[in-house]
């Protein structure tokens, strides 16, 4: 069965937006790519800046609810960064346009793309990690000021991304994860049980 008009309109501005921007992406050429008509389009979304819009805000609140998720499931402030970490990459991964649009927004010349808060997102992600780095400090296991360690995981994880999606390596495996978590955090916790 064919997708409803609406995802397949979302679908194709996806990976065009991603591709070759906001600016550089006609509607025509959406609608030509998920098989409709500009009225459906405009039905759907009313603008083509509401569709990006939507796009962009589906893509950030999907990456903080699986963070999220990811951040419960180690048993130490280690294994938990590591896990966080490894569904970032994961995200990634599984779909490079969605990362390939975020950044290509966060770093668009001010006119060329619809004005988002990546700040917010930003934030988000620090606030959760550095949830885990405080647990973890509390408890014993870590030493290190959360916000500083959340700030340079966020830097340090955004810099594989782009280079993944780049040039294609390193791969944004649970090694990867693991051996940046040690690096930024400065090794490992005592209580890790090495995962």
């Amino acid at each position: 069965m064919k997708p409803a008009s609406r995802e397949r309109i979302k679908e194709a501005a996806m990976k065009l937006f991603a591709d070759k921007g906001y600016s550089a992406t006609p509607t025509s050429e959406i609608c030509r790519r998920a098989g409709v008509t500009k009225p459906v389009l405009y039905y759907h979304f009313q603008s083509k800046e509401n569709l990006f819009r939507e796009l962009v805000r589906e893509a950030c609140s999907g990456m903080i609810h699986e963070l999220t998720l990811a951040s419960y499931r180690g048993s130490t402030a280690v294994e938990k960064l590591t896990d966080v970490l490894t569904a970032d990459f994961a995200l990634t991964k599984r779909n490079p346009h969605i990362t390939a649009l975020v950044f290509r927004t966060m770093f668009a010349p001010p006119k060329e793309m619809p004005k988002v808060d990546f700040v917010q997102v930003g934030l988000d992600w620090i606030r959760l990690v550095e949830g885990i780095l405080r647990d973890g400090v509390r408890r014993g296991g870590l030493r290190c000021r959360p916000h500083e360690v959340a700030v340079a995981l966020l830097g340090v994880g955004r810099i594989y991304s782009i280079s993944h999606l780049v040039r294609g390596k390193p791969d944004l495996d649970r090694a990867l994860a693991r051996r940046v978590v040690r690096l930024v955090v400065g090794g490992r916790d005592k209580n890790s049980t090495g995962r």
